[in-house]
């Protein structure tokens, strides 16, 4: 064998070494995060049982259903299954379940990854995290819908080491604080808090949209008056006649169920807000 065909099998040969270790040292790396313990803190949950009628309307206006399908027995969420939201609540106590809702930690200690808005639903109040348990628990319990294939799981570790899975117990805000109670459309916070819950998982902390990708609220709402609003919070019809990507399905799906009073209050809220410039 020729000299430089032996080389070029040698360096093939090495490279191809070298290529497997880095992945397994990715997928070393990735693994850590994702067993880490963060400590399965304490997670209070004040007012006792919640109301299961107001904890299904609040599992359609928070769009449970957008990554745990519409049964609510897991949905496979661009390649990484969300989990079956009806056997969690089987298992879990009412304690466990707000701490995964709103700091993204399971009752192991373990983080919840990627899609889980944890970083927003850190402010749900107590009254509302326990309304949802208990409409979850009228629930019979029902198969999974998206099971984990040994493929995702040599995957997600990689993907973990390479950031695209963030661990949520991470990016859920220490200063951040949940009420006994959510606030009536009435009161001043309410806006502020609805927004967060609803709406800053698309449209960011700020309401200030990610550029190239969803716009400022601030912006979009010059464009309605309230009869134009009240239509599109339910029909998904814009102002101007259309239907949208996304937002016209959010419309339909989710914001339909808000009460008249929480979309009133929706709407003086975003005209409130101080238009970017």
């Amino acid at each position: 064998m020729k000299i430089w065909v032996r080389r070029g099998l040698f360096i093939g040969a090495a490279l191809a070494l070298a290529g497997v270790a880095g992945l397994g040292t990715l997928w070393w790396a990735g693994n850590r995060q994702l067993t880490f313990d963060h400590g399965a803190l304490p997670e209070p949950v004040a007012g006792g049982p919640g109301d299961a009628a107001h904890g299904g309307r609040l599992v359609k206006v928070y769009g449970c259903a957008g990554c745990h399908g519409e049964a609510l027995t897991g949905e496979d969420f661009f390649g990484i299954p969300a989990p079956n939201l009806r056997r969690r609540a089987g298992q879990w106590s009412m304690e466990d379940f707000a701490r995964a809702v709103r700091r993204g930690i399971r009752p192991d200690g373990t983080s919840i990854s990627w899609a889980m808005p944890s970083e927003h639903f850190a402010v749900m109040a107590d009254n509302e995290v326990s309304a949802i348990y208990a409409h979850l628990k009228t629930l019979p319990q029902a198969h999974d819908t998206a099971t984990e294939s040994w493929k995702v799981r040599l995957r997600k570790p990689v993907m973990a080491a390479m950031g695209e899975l963030p661990p949520n117990a991470l990016l859920v805000r220490a200063s951040d604080a949940n009420p006994a109670v959510a606030p009536r459309p009435a009161a001043a916070e309410w806006g502020p808090y609805f927004t967060r819950l609803a709406c800053g998982e698309c449209h960011n902390h700020g309401l200030g949209g990610y550029p190239g990708d969803t716009p400022a609220l601030a912006d979009v709402i010059q464009r309605y008056d309230w009869p134009a609003f009240a239509r599109f919070t339910t029909t998904g019809i814009t102002a101007e006649g259309q239907t949208v990507r996304m937002m016209s399905g959010v419309s339909r799906g989710r914001l339909v169920h808000m009460t008249d009073a929480e979309r009133r209050a929706l709407f003086d809220y975003l005209k409130s807000l101080p238009q970017p410039y």
